[in-house]
């Protein structure tokens, strides 16, 4: 299997350069190397990556004198160039793919047929929708270029000065203020600071140290691609080792992720192609029975009859389809971009529509980006000395600035701050002086961040810590207060933000002792809070989606008890008091189940016994004992580990006999079943998702997709969530960062109302997809069917006839149909696009019974009562005649009548008409499209001089007095009884799905 694998990717990808036993492939822009038969990518570093073998690409790049263009040749240079196709590219590529080989095949029917001209139209505007196409796809790529560019010069160690996009990985050049940076580089002299911005969406400095070793977490020694130097040391020299470049680097795997975007589901189209298969054996069954009792007795040419059996795919299979999707799609966006909600996926557009889970993140999606100090607990002056030491703050051009909840924390301790002649900062009150000696950057997986300070006074040495509470108190040597712990849970049920504090003190020989050795065995001292807002229509927000049945969940990196009281605050829950919040404590393998329920919340743990396979087991009982209790979950990132992990390796494989092994193998599957039962429970209950790191959330989103078969929204704003965000079917993000662009939609603005905008949309697009894709079939099983009926009387539409009902009329239709707007609420249902659901296949039907009964009585009527000579044998059609004028009359009308009975507005689009859905007119320029055509059809029905223009003989003369009188009756009277069972069967059988929770 490996080597199949192996196979296949080399046959899809290009060999670049032949290194000793192996090739570097290049596939979608990145290089990979095959390696114990397995293709691993060209990088520096990756966190797949040994620490080892990470060290010794560390010194090879650092001592390498190998020349620059064999680095280039085998890592890149810095350059994201952004393919775009020439339009001869781009054409042959378009117009040898099997939709247009098959619009090639219609046309040489189409000729065969003698109509040339028609040809010559279909070949027209199928290639003018090619170039139209091309233009939107080279504007899109071009504006994508545009972002990727950062022009500007670098210099390098050796003082030559080149292009920024020239740069390959182990190149050393120097970091100088005001630069943006074109690659990832490790800092390996001076210290820096950085606005990631591009990144985060967060415009704050980012204090960047030079590396001292190499750990498997080096983002705080990493200049990324795309951020911009706001200052650098001036004390040594600031230089940087090329690490990644191109669309191996951060930024460029965002850009690349915009060009290959993650593949699209295809079940509206795959359910689409076999009901168009079915039909199409329908219709050649009976063209086929039309054949055995009427056509062989006809002397048509074998000819002919071939052709008709050939052109039943050109009729079923409509060319144009795709180009329609696609219209309907680009409109979509175009109609969000309005209201500055930014799309980059046209497709994303649709699948809005099938939305029925919702997963928020808390700061800066439901609640603001900015914090406001509260309070610090206990209010002593070693508390006040850990918060005017514990941060990296910076000076830029005499402006103290860093990050949000650093500045709000050391204004609060109105401590003075120095940055004269040291490397990081000094800060004083009226009794003691601390000189900052070494900082370690907050980091997401340890949750805190720690500074080793100089006591001047009594020349001593302290690491100050803050960070989660939760990762502090576990890390703490003394027994936690409980005045403290009574404060965090009052605290944090309140909604306050919580920084955890601490302190260690230090001798001199320890202060150069690695991070690792250093933060652990702390005094917890205490904590400080913040308030976070909510953003003003939260509330108002969350309220309408759940009115509208939408599964509504948070997911936050915060502290459970302060994402529970924004989930009560926006109304995602009713009451937090009513709220079991579930923690794991691996350290002793214990389940905490806080009840909220108490006036004061406490906590209850509970052990598993340690024998070995038991502690899952344990996990499982627990939580199914707690499940019919009726109350709102919030599980925390320690439990939703152990949930996840591998359940088979908990269970002993040890047996000897093949009995043993036998009921061995059972109990796990029986443990495998069981947890897969009880996660799918606890997931559905679970409305709060607390203290989750970057990969979990992504993880929820997956399972919430794969395993609950949920369509899920992941809103959030573009930083911490980027990952959940591209893997949710449909992704929000409120980030101006070049992270953002892997979301399909971005908001510029604060609100989330912009969410229920994406649904609207979503909703709407999908039921116009629908109706495009009925519509368009159905106009053509109405002209096969007028034409299976001509061939009674040897007759086929004219070329000018066919041009008219394709072109002049039906693609307006088609155009305008994409145009409707969305509905202005939100309901409790969304579209339902399974094709072969009853309500879509009774509406169709119905559809396509009466009109279909229309043309036979109409053509039955025109035979018994006018004589048409019918030549013998039959080697050409005639284009002219009663039966040939009837069926083009009952096309005009029924083209129009089809779009007015299939159009649905409620309760996904703004309506068409007063009278069908007793709402004024939206659509304007469909409803006047229509009636236009309509008036056309009329007049040519019941005027003698405009119907020289369609080839229409006066069927008054040809058939009987008042005959037009009687088509227009015949074609009214089935329009009318087709509405009427529509609407019935939209009352019995709704064509919307109702969202289940």
């Amino acid at each position: 299997m490996r080597k199949w694998f192996v196979r296949k990717f080399v046959q899809t990808t290009i060999p670049i350069l032949h290194i000793g036993k192996g090739y570097l492939i290049l596939n979608r822009f990145l290089k990979y190397q095959l390696k114990d038969n397995f293709f691993q990518p060209v990088n520096y570093v990756e966190s797949s990556v040994s620490h080892d073998e990470k060290s010794k690409k560390l010194d090879v790049l650092l001592n390498t004198q190998g020349s620059r263009e064999i680095r280039q040749i085998i890592y890149g240079n810095s350059q994201l160039q952004i393919p775009i196709k020439s339009i001869f590219t781009y054409l042959f590529q378009e117009l040898t793919s099997p939709f247009y080989i098959l619009q090639y095949f219609s046309v040489l029917l189409w000729i065969a047929e003698g109509f040339i001209i028609f040809a010559i139209v279909l070949l027209s505007f199928s290639f003018l929708a090619c170039i139209i196409n091309y233009y939107l796809m080279r504007r899109s790529r071009v504006q994508l270029q545009q972002l990727a560019t950062i022009q500007q010069s670098v210099t390098l160690k050796d003082n030559s000065i080149i292009q920024g996009s020239d740069l390959v990985v182990g190149d050393l050049f120097y970091v100088y203020d005001n630069q943006q940076l074109n690659c990832d580089s490790i800092l390996i002299s001076g210290d820096v600071m950085v606005n990631e911005a591009t990144l985060t969406g967060e415009s704050i400095p980012v204090p960047k140290q030079s590396i001292t070793e190499l750990t498997n977490e080096i983002s705080q020694n990493t200049l990324f691609e795309g951020t911009k130097v706001i200052q650098v040391s001036q004390y040594q020299q600031n230089i940087a080792l090329v690490i990644r470049t191109g669309y191996s680097s951060v930024r460029g795997q965002y850009f690349r992720n915009v060009i290959f975007p993650p593949p699209p589901s295809r079940q509206f189209y795959l359910q689409a192609c076999k009901f168009l298969v079915i039909l199409g054996l329908i219709i050649l069954t009976i063209f086929t029975l039309l054949y055995l009792t009427q056509y062989q007795f006809m002397n048509y040419s074998s000819k002919l009859i071939i052709i008709r059996y050939l052109d039943v795919v050109t009729w079923i299979v409509p060319p144009a389809l795709p180009i329609f999707f696609s219209l309907a799609q680009a409109i979509s966006l175009l109609r969000l971009k309005s209201e500055d909600i930014m799309g980059s996926n046209p497709i994303k557009a649709e699948e809005a529509g099938k939305i029925d889970t919702i997963c928020f993140d808390k700061t800066g999606t439901l609640s603001t980006l900015g914090l406001q100090a509260h309070d610090y607990y206990p209010q002593n002056d070693e508390i006040l000395g850990i918060m005017a030491c514990c941060h990296h703050l910076v000076i830029v051009k005499d402006e103290l600035m860093g990050d949000p909840l650093e500045l709000e924390m050391f204004k609060k301790t109105n401590w003075d701050i120095s940055f004269d002649d040291q490397k990081y900062f000094q800060v004083t009150n009226q009794l003691k002086t601390f000189k900052i000696i070494r900082i370690f950057e907050f980091s997401s997986q340890l949750q805190m961040m720690s500074v080793v300070a100089h006591n001047i006074n009594d020349d001593s040495y302290t690491l100050f810590i803050k960070g989660s509470p939760e990762k502090l108190i576990q890390m703490s040597a003394n027994q936690l207060n409980n005045t403290i712990q009574e404060q965090l849970q009052i605290k944090t049920f309140n909604g306050l933000r919580v920084i955890g504090l601490g302190y260690k003190a230090l001798l001199p020989d320890q202060i150069n002792l690695d991070r690792n050795v250093l933060e652990n065995q702390i005094n917890f001292s205490g904590i400080f809070t913040l308030e976070n807002s909510l953003k003003k229509d939260t509330s108002h927000v969350i309220e309408e989606l759940l009115d509208s049945n939408l599964d509504i969940r948070v997911i936050s990196g915060d502290n459970a008890l302060t994402t529970t009281h924004c989930a009560f605050e926006s109304k995602i829950i009713e009451n937090k008091s009513n709220t079991l919040i579930i923690d794991y404590d691996q350290s002793t393998d214990s389940l905490l189940i806080q009840d909220l329920r108490q006036q004061i919340p406490s906590s209850s743990r509970s052990s598993c016994d340690g024998k070995p396979g038991s502690q899952y087991n344990f996990i499982l009982t627990q939580l199914d004992a707690i499940y019919n209790s009726d109350c709102n979950y919030a599980i925390t990132g320690n439990l939703w580990s152990v949930l996840m992990q591998n359940k088979v390796n908990e269970v002993s494989m040890n047996q000897s006999s093949d009995i043993q092994q036998y009921n061995q193998l059972k109990q796990i599957d029986e443990i495998d079943q069981k947890s897969i039962e009880c996660l799918n429970k606890v997931v559905r209950k679970t409305k709060i998702f607390s203290r989750m790191k970057p990969h979990q959330k992504k993880e929820i989103v997956q399972y919430l997709q794969n395993q609950l078969n949920k369509y899920v929204m992941m809103v959030g704003d573009g930083a911490n969530d980027c990952s959940a965000i591209a893997e949710s079917l449909v992704g929000v993000s409120f980030s101006s960062s070049d992270a953002s662009y892997t979301s399909p939609f971005s908001n510029r603005s604060d609100s989330i109302k912009c969410v229920i905008s994406i649904l609207l949309q979503g909703r709407a697009t999908k039921r116009i997809i629908i109706e495009l894709f009925q519509y368009l079939v159905l106009i053509s099983v109405l002209k096969f069917a007028g034409t299976a009926l001509l061939q009674f009387q040897g007759m086929n539409f004219g070329d000018f006839q066919y041009i008219f009902m394709n072109y002049m009329s039906s693609v307006p239709v088609l155009i305008l149909m994409t145009l409707s707007s969305k509905s202005d609420k939100l309901t409790t249902s969304k579209p339902n696009d399974d094709v072969f659901a009853i309500p879509n296949q009774l509406q169709f039907y119905n559809i396509f019974i009466f009109t279909s009964l229309g043309c036979i009585i109409l053509s039955a009527i025109v035979m018994q009562h006018s004589e048409q000579p019918i030549p013998s044998p039959i080697e050409t059609y005639t284009r002219e005649g009663p039966l040939n004028s009837v069926m083009m009359l009952a096309n005009q009308y029924y083209n129009m009548l089809i779009c007015i009975i299939l159009y649905q507005s409620h309760p996904f689009k703004s309506n068409v008409s007063y009278l069908i859905q007793a709402k004024f007119y939206q659509n304007y320029p469909l409803t006047i499209w229509i009636l236009g055509c309509l008036l056309i059809a009329i007049v040519t029905n019941f005027s003698n001089p405009s119907r020289g223009w369609l080839s229409i003989v006066n069927i008054n003369d040809e058939i009987f007095d008042h005959s037009d009188l009687i088509v227009f009756s015949v074609i009214i009277c089935t329009s009318v009884l087709c509405q009427i069972c529509q609407i019935t069967m939209q009352k019995l059988f709704p064509t919307i799905k109702p969202i289940q929770k």
